[in-house]
């Protein structure tokens, strides 16, 4: 492996997932209800109804898990969907790390301002549901226990991803996928 120079080295802040760490980058899904109070009249004293979340997709709808192991803590790739929100939620007992990028679609930007990177800690039993935009790598397992993640997007994203011959960049349909190092020069690295 070739040797980094330090100065290209970017330590992305790890930071615990809260609701108000997440508010620019996504929601937080934890065991508190998502903005209680929808009324729904079964079950009443016993259930407590949280509003639906704001997830969006085009296309149908994708709901799978996935059996994430350590890896290496230098991220090479981060995506974005602009059509899509997107929904990680930890099974087990299992920590999870999400690194996040503030969405800047919106200002015609095509990588991620590197300051607003961060390595989302997502307790165990807990999840993060992203905002249209946001820029983000795959989960990471963060104790290097296996974690078992329960994702929702779309099916033209997965298709698409799993469509790809190799390892790259991608601008297909709602999968926007760059190599940081390649773009930046910066190679981004989580500080386990």
């Amino acid at each position: 492996m070739e040797v980094i120079e330090q100065q290209k080295v970017v330590d992305v802040p790890l930071v615990d997932a809260t609701e108000e760490s997440l508010r620019d980058y996504g929601i937080m899904i934890s065991e508190e209800v998502y903005s209680p109070g929808l009324t729904i009249p079964f079950y009443q004293g016993s259930v407590e109804e949280g509003q639906n979340l704001d997830f969006v997709y085009t296309g149908q709808a994708v709901i799978r898990t996935a059996r994430i192991s350590h890896r290496s803590p230098e991220i090479t790739w981060l995506e974005r969907h602009e059509r899509m929100s997107q929904l990680f939620v930890g099974l087990g007992g299992s920590p999870f790390v999400m690194v996040l990028g503030k969405p800047n679609h919106l200002q015609g930007e095509n990588i991620p301002y590197l300051e607003d990177v961060k390595a989302f800690h997502i307790p165990a039993g807990h999840g993060v549901m992203i905002h249209v935009g946001t820029w983000h790598d795959f989960p990471m397992a963060f104790t290097g226990r296996p974690v078992t993640v329960l994702t929702m997007n779309s099916d033209e994203v997965v298709t698409a991803l799993a469509s790809a011959e190799s390892a790259d960049e991608m601008d297909t349909g709602d999968v926007y996928k760059i190599d940081i190092q390649r773009r930046t020069g910066k190679v981004l690295r989580v500080p386990f």
